[in-house]
């Protein structure tokens, strides 16, 4: 979704996003029931989901001896296995809806080294054109919206 100003190269180069520590746990993706009973079926029938709300999120295994949790549908050498059915989160990410003062927002990740490094009013301009895409997925699925985070950086306000 972020193909206008992020190359699905710099993406693959990176993949920070699909790497958690204990303190960003919270920014695991959440899992529709139709998108769990795919992942089960095609990539993993061992896999374990965490209820969230109407949805999930993806149980994942601690790197032994490192504070690292790596996405379960992540192949290190090809890249996420759900191709272009990535959830939602992920195809948005660094973008997230996240609830600031009694209002939803757009914010950005401070730690996508990819975006951070782009013009700034590129990314609010972004930012701005998919906000009604991205604030009517979260009205479908409130489970997407997030409680903000010190450090994210508020791009877009919905009215």
């Amino acid at each position: 979704m972020l193909t206008e100003i992020l190359s699905r190269e710099e993406c693959a180069r990176c993949r920070i996003c699909c790497c958690f520590d204990s303190y960003d746990i919270w920014e695991a993706p959440v899992i529709s029931d139709e998108l769990s009973r795919k992942i089960l079926h095609d990539i993993n029938p061992k896999q374990e989901f965490v209820p969230k709300g109407s949805s999930y999120v993806m149980k994942m295994q601690k790197e032994q001896d490192e504070d690292l949790y790596y996405c379960s549908v992540l192949d290190h050498s090809k890249g996420c296995l759900l191709g272009t059915e990535k959830p939602f989160d992920c195809s948005i990410w660094p973008l997230r809806v996240m609830r600031f003062e009694g209002k939803r927002v757009i914010a950005l990740s401070p730690v996508c080294p990819a975006l951070m490094k782009k013009p700034v009013g590129d990314v609010v301009n972004i930012a701005k054109k998919l906000s009604e895409k991205i604030f009517s997925e979260a009205n479908k699925n409130p489970d997407l919206v997030k409680n903000y985070e010190v450090g994210y950086i508020i791009l877009v306000i919905e009215e």
